[in-house]
């Protein structure tokens, strides 16, 4: 006696929307016998079936590729019970592009600029985003000479972007003539 399955029902898909290469999870009944069975899986049009992975008769878990469709079905097809159909529906969202000048939503932590010699593993930020003047005191460069200064800290630098950097000898070179008040 032969007995014949009922074809795949798609009844969840989570999450509903995202961009291109979103990792999803698919619910439903009659989703295959095994990863062997689905022969068949597209979500908004496009063949998903490299991506994914068969994990039960209610699940299957993969990746939403490039689809020419903003909105569609999600498809499963089996040996054992062929097309099937979906009760919901996958929302492709398109990636927004985000030119040099324009705002977008990026947390910036300003500590980093300000400290960059404690931890050399977050990278530099470019020369316009480094602080010109971090003290906020008017800059009299050179009141000292240079050689004096050399004499003073061998092997320093007043970069205070250099491994070498010495705070005395960038506050001497560049605010000798300030007052504390």
């Amino acid at each position: 006696m032969s007995h014949t399955r009922k074809p795949p029902l798609v009844t969840g898909i989570s999450p509903n929307e995202g961009i291109a290469w979103t990792k999803v999870t698919i619910r439903g009944e009659n989703l295959g016998t095994g990863p062997t069975d689905l022969i068949g899986l597209t979500i908004c049009g496009h063949n998903c079936l490299l991506t994914a992975e068969w994990m039960s008769a209610s699940k299957i878990v993969c990746r939403v590729g490039q689809a020419k469709n903003d909105k569609g079905d999600i498809i499963v097809t089996t040996k054992s019970g062929g097309k099937g159909t979906s009760t919901v529906s996958f929302k492709l969202l398109k990636p927004e592009k985000i030119g040099i000048l324009d705002q977008s939503a990026v947390w910036v932590d300003e500590i980093n600029y300000y400290d960059m010699r404690t931890d050399r593993n977050k990278g530099m930020p470019p020369l316009s985003l480094r602080p010109a003047n971090p003290l906020g005191i008017d800059i009299n460069k050179g009141k000292i000479p240079q050689k004096e200064l050399e004499t003073l800290f061998p092997g320093k630098s007043a970069d205070f972007t250099s491994e070498n950097f010495s705070a005395a000898w960038y506050l001497i070179e560049n605010h000798s003539t300030a007052r504390l008040v």
